[in-house]
């Protein structure tokens, strides 16, 4: 299972205090059915050797998932891995969209930063290759290129009907993004079980 295992992270609760929220390895029995993603079906029909999804928890409550694969994979494994695919990131439906205050705060950042560190720990690549990459519908185009920082691509080819724009972190990139956000909120702590 491509993981680095679990992270105590901060968040901050309705932009005020700070807490401790856990990053970790999701399981079946924690894919939820009412959110906008068939995290079910995405679960159902994962490789585990080289994809999965992780949970971000506070309170008891996931607040977020990502699912990610890594590129190319090859088994027997000749050749490491080149980049990693964010294939599907949600926030949980009442901490989402355009609000000006919500409950938690950040969930997709810290999932990225997640997600970046298991490209980090399996990907080989250059410097200035992409180690990231993910698409996204029109109305996150903002959220990925103003807030994340990510490289913005332009239109995707996509499914039929899906209008999607392309995002990607070069190596540099991303270590400057992991960097910055650790700094804004503090490091991520390994979480032993």
């Amino acid at each position: 299972m491509t993981t680095i295992g679990s992270y105590q992270v901060k968040v901050l609760i309705q932009s005020a205090s700070e807490e401790t929220a856990l990053i970790s390895p999701a399981s079946a029995d924690d894919m939820p059915t009412n959110w906008s993603c068939n995290w079910v079906n995405f679960w159902r029909n994962m490789d585990f050797e080289c994809q999965n999804i992780v949970k971000i928890v506070y309170d008891g409550q996931i607040w977020g998932l990502v699912h990610y694969s890594l590129y190319p994979y090859f088994y027997p494994v000749p050749a490491p891995p080149r980049f990693i695919e964010i294939a599907h990131i949600e926030a949980h439906p009442t901490s989402r969209g355009k609000e000006t205050e919500r409950f938690i705060e950040p969930i997709g950042k810290w999932l990225i930063w997640y997600a970046t560190k298991v490209a980090f720990e399996f990907c080989q690549t250059e410097a200035d290759e992409p180690l990231v990459i993910l698409e996204a519908f029109d109305t996150a185009v903002s959220y990925y290129r103003d807030k994340v920082q990510m490289e913005y691509l332009g239109f995707s080819l996509s499914t039929p009907g899906e209008d999607l724009y392309g995002f990607r972190f070069s190596r540099t990139a991303a270590a400057e993004f992991c960097q910055r956000h650790e700094s804004q909120l503090g490091g991520a702590k390994l979480y032993e079980q």
